[in-house]
């Protein structure tokens, strides 16, 4: 993607040009607002002021069209009654809002119209040039008012009201004739147009909540709000129209981007807005618990907030649950069973308690408290003396029927979520004292356009994913897991409360990890323990779509001190090719099968897992807790013992890539075999997978178990066999490249910013013997790279000529063996002295973090080779220079004995 310049990266200089002084803003903004800006909002008015004052510098005939890009949370709304306030005082009377949600509209009046509801953003008498303000809402406008007349409206309605009802034309003509403030709600989703390429509008048709995205976009977006309105239908008078968006998520792709960057004046990610403490923290809290006890476990999370809350006096803190079903019908048929299970609950149902409680109590010895939250209720109550009874006691008094709530009212019949008057008046209102509302059932009613503060849970009631791939093969998340992570944008403000002095709307207690209440501050997902699942939904909030992935692009050239040297122009680079074993040769799974032996398969029996996400860092998760069953058993079941159906189920899975091994005529013409039943019977029959669990005997494994196991174990085997038969091989190692043709160019990468990466580049920018401009690495090449300069100084007494490469992917060997391919990480060249002044030495090294050396055993095998082959005894000479290829060890810093005496030998070396 190419560079691409926002608006607000461009506007400081443009004020600068113009001798714009430093905007600051007016008082009556901030005394018409109810609350004050945070750093964030004051800088997002500042830069939409600025673009005003150089609009009046150097005017222009067309409309206003800005974007904020700001994250859920992020206060948005409270921005638009700044804008509101501003375009009056500039003269404009009529503001029409829209967005393509009912439930949005509901919201925004109480924010802009409803003086006595607690979210009314303005001040209770709005006073502008000593003249008072009135905000009235209309259907249509008129002419010679001096209040300031909001109509509320959807994309959909807009259209309809424009192009279907009667006497639309006059409709239209008003609203042309007038100057118009627009603002959008949730503008991502009206940008479909652009995504696609516009095609021909049919416009007959009438847009309703069941109209597709993409109708209702082009429709509704493109045509209606951009060229009808804003343009004034193509008018060539002078346009003083306004519209600005609002959204969390400028869609990724490169038509939208393009189309909103010169008009997006502030971006502010939700990853920024996480790291300025104003959010809670997200907690993910998976498990094996049936979808009862996970309801139960959510209730006592709630429970325990409570009790925290009183016992520091906190006011009216009130967590609300949220629990999310798949469908409608689900939705309906979970409320009524929650219903029954309080009307119902005894202290029996908390048995499941006991097995938890157990597995704490088995580790008390090693017990710190802020580890974990499930520890540290289970320790509350038994530190407080608490009994089930009056836990029992306030979830029946606090999750009755008048207690919850469902988005789907009763008189409702369509297919879609649709709530009533009041039921919108409480979702908008939980934070009020006067709001009895403690939990929501819901589908996707509430993933947009819904502010609330007290949210703390959200409880997963299905199973199941829809991860998908796209044609490269990447993951993808579903839409039910996209869905999901909106959500939990939603419930992720935090809720403001004040403590010792300290700022009511930010985390307090980042720093002090044994504080009880940290709990107060932490959002929790309850769910199943699919842990492809978590992964799909772990991957999904960090990806900076949505959430701003944190990463930087680096540029990585050589430093010029090397390229102009006479080393780099002329030093000649070891390399080898991939090619066709031509002594493949077809084998049975004999070798292999020893192999198989103790094919271990753990079965999920009581899991629970809680962690706490960074969306910081890539790997950085902090695990808070894990309780897996203990008392275990091995069961060992060969594969002829798996039921014939199971099988075959399993090898149809793994079949559906065409390029499978396991595909019939594939695995004949390897294994000699003459069908899947041969190959089931004879050929690996007698394999073995051992279960991992505490049920008693195979006959306790049910069949989805055995199909995953089965799964599993063909993976792991296509892998083994694919290296036994050897289907590639690398050829010897020859010189023939010089180091330009695969270093010439530069690398460019987007990587994450890491502050350790950063300060070792920093060490290293002025070291002539390392050639790379910038560095990033891992945390073992952060390490390897803190070894060397341990020994740099010996190195440079010894060798007249020392440098370090860092290899960005530019440099390929292939294993001689099967052909796998090795990218080290590291080359380091050397060049001797005196009579050793044409000896050149090409190393190569590879740091690796401790859970990888097992994994890339090979590649340590593949250097001991190189090792053998082209040891320093064996000199290579090629154009009058001599060569000698030296392949360290893997290097890791908790097992460095190997790689350290070899290293320590270079530098002893004596030509």
């Amino acid at each position: 993607m190419p560079d691409i310049k926002y608006l607000y990266d461009t506007i400081g200089d443009r004020a600068y040009r113009l001798g714009i002084p430093f905007t600051e803003i007016p008082n009556y903004i901030s005394e018409n607002l109810r609350y004050p800006f945070f750093a964030w909002q004051k800088k997002a008015f500042e830069n939409f002021l600025t673009f005003h004052a150089i609009e009046e510098k150097e005017p222009s005939n067309e409309p206003t069209h800005l974007m904020f890009n700001m994250a859920t949370g992020t206060g948005k709304t409270l921005l638009m009654a700044a804008a509101i306030l501003y375009y009056w005082q500039q003269g404009y009377r009529h503001f029409l809002f829209f967005v393509n949600q009912n439930n949005i509209i509901d919201k925004t009046e109480n924010n802009f119209i409803n003086t006595t509801h607690s979210k009314y953003l303005f001040a209770e008498t709005i006073m502008i040039d000593n003249q008072t303000v009135k905000i009235e809402k209309v259907n249509t406008f008129s002419s010679n008012s001096e209040a300031l007349e909001m109509k509320f409206t959807t994309i959909q309605k807009l259209y309809n009201d424009i192009h279907i009802e009667k006497e639309n034309q006059l409709y239209l003509d008003d609203l042309l004739n007038r100057e118009l403030v627009m603002l959008a709600d949730e503008g991502h989703h009206l940008n479909a147009d652009t995504q696609r390429g516009a095609g021909e509008l049919a416009l007959a048709a009438k847009l309703t909540n069941r109209s597709g995205e993409g109708e209702i976009e082009r429709k509704g977006w493109e045509h209606t709000v951009i060229e009808l309105l804003l343009n004034k239908n193509g008018s060539q008078e002078r346009n003083r129209n306004v519209l600005l968006e609002f959204t969390a998520t400028i869609p990724n792709n490169q038509k939208v981007i393009e189309k909103y960057a010169p008009k997006t004046i502030y971006s502010f990610g939700l990853s920024e807005f996480l790291s300025a403490g104003y959010t809670k923290e997200i907690n993910l809290l998976s498990s094996t618990l049936n979808k009862r006890e996970r309801i139960l476990q959510a209730l006592l999370f709630s429970w325990y907030r409570h009790k925290i809350a009183l016992k520091r006096a906190i006011p009216n803190f009130k967590p609300v649950i949220l629990f999310r079903s798949k469908e409608i019908k689900d939705s309906e048929a979970d409320f009524e069973e929650f219903l029954n299970m309080i009307k119902d609950l005894t202290e029996k149902d908390f048995e499941f308690l006991e097995v938890i409680e157990y597995k704490c109590k088995e580790g008390d010895s090693i017990y710190q408290q802020g580890r974990s939250r499930i520890r540290d209720l289970i320790k509350f109550i038994q530190e407080q003396d608490i009994q089930i009874s009056e836990i029992v006691s306030f979830m029946k008094d606090n999750f009755n029927r008048r207690n919850c709530i469902i988005t789907n009212s009763k008189t409702n019949r369509t297919l879609n979520e649709k709530t009533n008057e009041e039921q919108e008046r409480l979702l908008n209102s939980l934070e009020d004292s006067s709001n009895h509302i403690r939990a929501i059932f819901t589908v996707k009613r509430l993933n947009e356009g819904w502010d609330v503060l007290n949210l703390f849970d959200i409880v997963r009631l299905y199973t199941g994913r829809d991860e998908r791939k796209n044609r490269r093969g990447d993951r993808l998340a579903g839409k039910a897991t996209i869905s999901e992570v909106q959500l939990i944008g939603r419930g992720v403000r935090y809720y403001p409360f004040s403590y010792n002095g300290k700022e009511r709307n930010r985390r307090k207690f980042d720093n002090h990890l044994q504080e009880e209440m940290r709990v107060l501050e932490e959002l929790y997902y309850h769910c199943d323990s699919d842990h492809r699942y978590i992964s799909e939904l772990k991957r999904e909030l960090k990806k900076r779509g949505y959430i701003d992935d944190r990463k930087i692009e680096k540029c990585f050239p050589l430093k010029r001190s090397f390229t102009s040297s006479a080393f780099y122009k002329d030093m000649r680079l070891w390399k080898n090719e991939q090619i066709t074993n031509p002594e493949r040769r077809k084998k049975t799974l004999d070798s292999l099968k020893r192999d198989f032996e103790n094919f271990e398969f753990p079965l999920e029996d009581l899991e629970i897992r809680e962690e706490e996400v960074d969306l910081e860092r890539e790997h950085n998760d902090r695990e808070r807790l894990s309780i897996h069953q203990e008392n275990k058993r091995r069961i060992p079941a060969e594969i002829k013992e798996f039921e014939r159906h199971i099988f075959y189920k399993a090898v149809h899975i793994k079949t559906q890539d065409n390029r499978s091994l396991l595909r019939f005529k594939l695995l004949k013409k390897e294994l000699q075999i003459e069908s899947i039943d041969d190959f089931r019977e004879n050929t690996i029959g007698d394999f073995k997978i051992v279960f991992i669990t505490a049920k008693r005997s195979l006959d306790e494994v049910t069949n989805r178990e055995k199909l995953n196991a089965l799964i599993k174990f063909f993976d792991t085997l296509l892998t083994e066999l694919k290296q036994a038969i050897k289907t590639h091989k690398g050829t010897e190692l020859q010189p023939k490249y010089k180091l330009p043709e695969l270093f010439g160019e530069e690398i460019k990468k987007r990587v994450e910013r890491n502050d350790d990466s950063q300060r070792i580049e920093e060490i290293l920018k002025d070291k002539t013997w390392y050639v790379v401009e910038q560095f990033y690495g891992t945390c073992e090449e952060r390490e390897f790279i803190e070894f060397i300069q341990k020994y740099i100084g010996n190195l440079q007494e010894k060798y007249e000529e020392v440098y370090l490469l860092r290899n960005e992917a530019q440099y390929e060997i292939y294993d001689f063996d099967t052909g796998r391919g090795f990218q080290p990480d590291f080359l380091l060249f050397l060049r001797g002295q005196g009579r050793d002044s044409k000896l050149y030495y090409q190393i190569f090294i590879e740091p690796k973090g401790q859970h990888l050396l097992k994994h890339d055993k090979w590649k340590n095998d593949f250097l001991n080779k190189i090792k053998e082959e082209y040891s320093e005894n064996n000199i290579l000479t090629i154009q009058g220079k001599n060569y000698t290829l030296i392949a360290l060890p893997l290097f890791n810093h908790q097992e460095s004995q190997d790689f350290t005496k070899a290293f320590k030998e270079l530098i002893q070396h004596e030509a």
